[in-house]
């Protein structure tokens, strides 16, 4: 019998669509119980020694990967990253850590399952709307847009908890055909990576949310991308806060105003601050992100571009929430119905239910 051999790019390709594409990212990733070293994998790669069946099946869980892709005699083809749009502060980020890279093939897999559905119940996906470009006016856009949904400031202020509002408007985005997601258990990544990301390359879009993002940040990133969405660029993003202007992306810029317009109106904003004095200031801007149940740095944006305050107040302000910011709250639980079908969306699960009930799909399959 011919000895089995694997091709070294395959086993490239595999390590760096888990892991990137630094070598040196294997020793903090790869367990001394797995009987494999950094210098084992990289002598395979370049072709120097082959890994033994026995090995390659621990590289196929190592990788996250089924073992018969390790017999290709070439790397598969597979979407490409979105584009990475991360800036927070004046601070270029790092790489994309391998859990970040994990989430996004997940949600490639879950965007390549919501097209197969569509077609195993005979439906055909459409989004709601046309493709925008970064030349229309974002602030008139978020105007429409908050119209067009529905939404009123009488039922946003009447939320008393960020994750119902959350939940409003996540339902009334999945009616115009986009999917939403939120990270869980098994594809939980660092908000050092990411905020949030869209895939707007393939039907149908999708929105995938940060879950470890406080409460206000979610919303304001489920608006974002959907101004990734209606403007057809996927991203990688998170630049919220103070960028430097000299660093900020143009699409970035989109969508920030469009997300701070559409969550905060200029005409229900506009002197809902009392200004007049700076003692009190923090105790107002606390009032006006419990009534519009967004975070604090986009109330100060808003004062900001609305005139409220000044470039250097804004700058000075920002700076030291940077340094002393509100800690996140670790959540725990035990898996539920309910908490799968918060973390896949309503429109994603209906899917799911549709297909099974029609018996299209096993309850397997389903699960």
């Amino acid at each position: 019998m011919d000895e089995i051999t694997f091709e070294p790019n395959v086993l490239k390709w595999a390590r760096v669509k888990r892991f990137g594409p630094k070598p040196d990212i294997l020793s903090a990733n790869i367990p001394l119980s797995l009987g494999i070293s950094p210098e084992d994998i990289l002598k395979w790669e370049s072709g120097d020694s082959q890994p033994t069946t026995s090995q390659v099946k621990t590289l196929s869980k190592l990788y996250k990967r089924a073992f018969a892709v390790f017999f290709l005699a070439s790397p598969p083809k597979e979407d490409s990253l979105p584009p990475d749009y991360r800036t927070i502060g004046s601070k270029d980020n790092v790489d994309v850590s391998p859990a970040a890279l994990l989430a996004i093939r997940k949600a490639r897999i879950a965007q390549s399952n919501a097209r197969s559905l569509y077609e195993e119940i005979g439906e055909q996906y459409s989004f709601k709307y046309r493709q925008y470009s970064l030349s229309e006016d974002p602030i008139q856009l978020a105007s429409t847009m908050r119209s067009e949904l529905d939404i009123t400031i009488d039922q946003q202020f009447r939320f008393s908890k960020y994750e119902d509002f959350f939940e409003y408007l996540r339902g009334a985005l999945e009616t115009t055909g986009v999917l939403t997601r939120k990270s869980g258990s098994t594809d939980s990544f660092s908000l050092k990576d990411c905020r949030a990301f869209s895939l707007t390359d393939k039907a149908p879009y999708l929105i995938v949310i940060n879950n470890k993002d406080t409460e206000g940040g979610k919303i304001f990133s489920l608006i974002h991308e959907f101004a990734h969405v209606l403007i057809g660029r996927s991203g990688i993003c998170n630049d919220y806060s103070v960028a430097d202007p000299r660093k900020a992306n143009p699409i970035e810029v989109f969508c920030n105003k469009f997300a701070g317009n559409f969550l905060v109106p200029r005409s229900e904003f506009s002197g809902f601050i009392d200004t007049s004095s700076i003692e009190h200031l923090d105790e107002e801007i606390s009032k006006a992100v419990q009534r519009f149940k967004v975070g604090r740095f986009v109330i100060l944006r808003r004062m900001r571009d609305l005139g409220e305050i000044s470039e250097s107040f804004y700058k000075s302000k920002a700076k030291v929430w940077e340094d002393k910011p509100i800690p996140t709250k670790k959540r725990e639980g035990r898996f539920s119905l309910r908490t799968h079908l918060k973390m896949n969306g309503k429109r994603y699960s209906s899917l799911v239910f549709e297909a099974y009930r029609n018996r299209k799909i096993s309850s397997s399959r389903a699960s």
